[in-house]
């Protein structure tokens, strides 16, 4: 018995030390400026508003200066959290190695035509930016 749990446990590990180095985002920068918005769809049940701002999303992703991107969608659980705001519709955390590579995307033509050809689609944006300690 002692020896069929050792065989388990150390096969578990082995599969999860070939599989979690492959989830981490080497990307990340050591010190990273992050860069939160969550946006909030005006018709949330059109699947071509969800499509245009998901695609949208997802190429910001090709500006020099972004260093992570996470594009998500609520998520919350069967456990009771007062806390959790899933009434949005989309959010995109982009991470920067600084301030100013931040405030170089906000200028960048990609973000500014992604603003100009999306900002229909959605009632509410709020942005969250951070340093890291």
């Amino acid at each position: 018995m002692i020896r069929r749990t050792f065989i388990k446990n150390s096969s578990t590990a082995v599969v999860a030390g070939l599989v979690a180095p492959n989830l981490i985002e080497t990307k990340a920068p050591k010190k990273a400026f992050a860069h939160h918005v969550f946006f909030w769809l005006k018709n949330p049940d059109s699947k071509e508003d969800h499509a245009q701002l998901l695609a949208a999303l997802k190429a910001l992703k090709q500006i020099e200066v972004v260093k992570y991107a996470h594009i998500g969608a609520p998520s919350i659980n069967d456990l009771d959290k007062p806390v959790t705001d899933a009434s949005y519709s989309f959010s995109v955390l982009l991470l920067f190695d600084n301030k100013k590579d931040e405030e170089t995307y906000l200028y960048h033509p990609l973000h500014k035509k992604f603003g100009a050809e999306n900002n229909h689609l959605w009632s509410k944006v709020i942005v969250y930016d951070s340093n890291q300690l």
